[in-house]
């Protein structure tokens, strides 16, 4: 049995659909053939996922479940990579490559290794080469997408991006990566309209990395601490009492800890206790995006709907 909260998540605790890799797997080393839906149902018993999140739903008029569809984006990457097969349509099977990966890596199997394998380097070349998304489509040949396949890609587009950006941050120079949450937090509002917003130095910091005045006085003050941290390197609840000791000696009672990683359960209960706020690798990246720090639009589409008060307001007049 696999505990769905060590996987990879998004901020309401449902896993990521990379973190669904390891774990269908694990599943489907277990029997030789397993028909999709089968292996879906088997997969979320063995994370033990709980029923508020078995249940949750995309918000549009689908209704789709999240975690069968997250599970699904997965087995297409697994399929597209060789680490599984589909001997018949419906149908899948671990392969041998798949198996020595999962020996190998265990549940911890990451979108990188996948889509690293030759197969799905091949099947990415193949898709570039094609002129169908480009030339104009003929009668015969129709390319439709509905609301939620939109919504799907969509969602693992900025899946990929955090994934690309939160590696970009783990390279970037601890300094300048400082200056970059300071301009993330003043993106985000935190700054008044005469306050100032700093990088301590990098010596003699006392173990704050960022200050921002959010008016003239400082008398609204947040703190920051920042840790470029590799993914492995978890933050523990030490660094939030010493963090908490560099607010006290501030006289500060409240501070934001950034990090590229991610933090224990110790260290998320004693930040609840000394109002310390939490910002992870997933939720940093997700706040870049939103708040477009670090990151720039590539391409902007825009959906019409038919503007029916319009309609409603011309029927009305030529009525009376």
């Amino acid at each position: 049995m696999i505990d769905y909260k060590t996987l990879k998540h998004s901020d309401n605790g449902m896993p990521t659909w990379d973190a669904f890799l390891g774990p269908i797997l694990q599943v489907a080393s277990t029997k030789n053939i397993w028909k999709r839906q089968e292996l879906i149902q088997s997969v979320l018993n063995e994370i033990n996922l709980p029923e508020e999140l078995m249940a949750l739903q995309y918000p549009s008029k689908y209704h789709d479940l999240v975690a069968p569809n997250r599970i699904n984006w997965a087995l297409s990457d697994l399929k597209i990579s060789g680490l599984l097969t589909a001997p018949k349509r419906g149908l899948y099977q671990i392969t041998s490559l798949g198996q020595d990966a999962l020996n190998k890596y265990g549940i911890n199997i990451t979108r990188e290794y996948v889509h690293s394998q030759p197969a799905y380097l091949e099947h990415q070349k193949k898709i570039k080469s094609k002129k169908e998304f480009d030339n104009e489509i003929t009668e015969e040949q129709t390319f439709e997408l509905s609301e939620k396949q939109i919504k799907d890609w969509f969602e693992k587009q900025n899946s990929d991006l955090s994934e690309t950006l939160i590696a970009k941050l783990r390279k970037t120079d601890p300094y300048q990566f400082e200056e970059m949450m300071v301009k993330l937090l003043n993106a985000m509002g935190y700054k008044g309209t005469n306050g100032q917003s700093v990088v301590t130095q990098k010596s003699n910091d006392g173990g704050i990395d960022g200050i921002i005045n959010q008016d003239p006085l400082g008398l609204r003050t947040v703190y920051i601490q920042v840790k470029r941290y590799a993914e492995n390197n978890v933050v523990g609840s030490p660094e939030i009492n010493s963090f908490f000791g560099a607010l006290r000696r501030k006289q500060a009672d409240r501070g934001v800890f950034i990090t590229t990683s991610s933090f224990t359960k110790d260290a998320k209960e004693a930040a609840k206790q000394l109002n310390i706020a939490l910002v992870d690798g997933e939720m940093l990246t997700n706040l870049m995006i939103q708040y477009k720090v670090g990151v720039q639009v590539s391409q902007t589409y825009e959906l019409y709907d038919i503007d029916d008060d319009f309609f409603d307001r011309v029927n009305y007049r030529y009525r009376k």
